[in-house]
């Protein structure tokens, strides 16, 4: 998430993935806070409008393998596997735009995670609560700086979410979250749950970190 622009693609098939003459192609902007779980079933309805207005020069013969456009190879950028452990969101090491493009791009899956310890022990030095896994549904990225904190809470106004500091600075508001064995919830309600508790997130052992 975070490339723009995006887009869909109409290209004959080949042996080689993805890599047969292009028929048609039409790019999309993404907006700011757009997810997958909505940008992507419009592109399979931009995909289906672009493939059936072609079908009639294939089929024709007026499009073929050889006038098609052809792709160049020096300029493929390959896309690894993902796992789903890349769906924690690293806060200490990772900016606000980009854990907010994480959430974004693996809304449909494997989603977003962080890990909170919930009291108020600011020291660590408090064992009784082991740290709880969050996942974060909807977030947005604020813009205004904060001192470097570990320590998560709502925004000033009514509405605001989960404000959730940076190690940059930079601020992450999750808006929607789901704890684990919960339905998801808005971020004032998730608070509420705390009963006044502080929140902080944590950074997890990486051994701990399975999807």
């Amino acid at each position: 998430a975070g490339d723009q622009p995006i887009g869909v693609t109409v290209l004959f098939t080949v042996s080689k993935m993805d890599a047969g003459p292009i028929v048609a192609q039409e790019e999309y902007d993404v907006g700011a806070d757009e997810q997958a779980t909505t940008v992507l079933p419009h592109l399979f309805d931009v995909g289906t409008k672009l493939l059936l207005h072609a079908m009639p020069d294939v089929i024709s013969g007026e499009i073929t393998m050889d006038n098609a456009h052809q792709q160049n190879e020096e300029e493929v950028v390959n896309a690894a596997m993902i796992d789903s452990s890349e769906g924690e969101l690293k806060v200490w090491k990772e900016d606000a735009t980009t854990c907010h493009n994480k959430a974004r791009g693996f809304s449909m899956w494997p989603s977003t995670y962080m890990y909170f310890q919930i009291g108020d022990d600011s020291d660590g030095d408090d064992d009784s609560s082991e740290p709880v896994r969050v996942k974060i549904l909807q977030t947005n990225v604020v813009d205004e700086k904060a001192e470097p904190t570990q320590v998560c809470e709502l925004g000033p106004k009514k509405g605001d979410g989960l404000r959730i500091v940076c190690h940059d600075g930079s601020v992450l508001e999750a808006s929607q979250v789901q704890p684990a064995t919960k339905k998801a919830m808005d971020a004032k309600s998730f608070m509420n749950g705390m009963r006044g508790q502080r929140l902080r997130w944590v950074e997890m052992p990486e051994q701990t970190n399975e999807g």
